[in-house]
């Protein structure tokens, strides 16, 4: 079935541009948006239930900030592939400024949440 254009869906997948994506890059784009949600929601779960001092949790939060390398590289490896750099259009590079974002805004997090 066919998504019009004019629906929110049919604009979230053409500004996606998923019609036009190998089978290849939609699973790099879908990796490394796994990571990244994932990331998000453990972060989002730690602010929502801080224990300051608790050092098992930073260190988990820790291994999970790590998690972000990973969704780096499949995400760089998704925009080498991405029918938007080919085609020079706007947009591509979203997932790879939210997971750097990513980064630093869990790292402070961690560091703030979790200190001494």
């Amino acid at each position: 079935m066919q998504k019009s254009a004019n629906s929110r869906a049919g604009i979230f997948c053409g500004w996606l541009a998923w019609g036009r994506r190998t089978r290849g890059n939609k699973v790099l784009f879908a990796i490394s948006v796994s990571f990244a949600a994932f990331v998000t929601g453990a972060f989002v779960w730690a602010m929502l239930d801080p224990a300051p001092g608790d050092y098992s949790r930073y260190f988990l939060l820790t291994w999970v900030w790590g998690l972000c390398i990973p969704a780096l590289l499949f995400g760089m490896a998704e925009w080498k592939t991405s029918p938007l750099r080919k085609g020079g259009e706007r947009g591509q590079y979203w997932v790879l400024l939210y997971v750097g974002a990513l980064l630093i805004v869990t790292r402070a997090l961690n560091l703030f949440l979790y200190h001494g």
